[in-house]
């Protein structure tokens, strides 16, 4: 249902969401709503944050229990 974990490196500049977005719907959709978690080199970064040619993103889902 939700996206797995993912790792991809960018291949040119652009923002966080454009890259999430880049990946499909669901991808941004669950991006959108906080369902997954995006980490760029190891750190978190705003989804306005852009992203340069090389860096490592990490998206993974939120797993919450209760």
């Amino acid at each position: 249902m939700f996206p797995e974990l993912t790792v991809k490196v960018v291949e040119e500049e652009t923002t966080l969401r454009e890259f999430v977005g880049s990946l499909g719907k669901n991808y941004l959709y669950a991006f959108d709503r906080r369902v997954i978690g995006v980490s760029v080199n190891g750190k978190r970064l705003w989804p306005s944050a852009v992203l340069k040619k090389g860096d490592k993103v990490v998206i993974y889902p939120i797993i919450t229990g209760g």
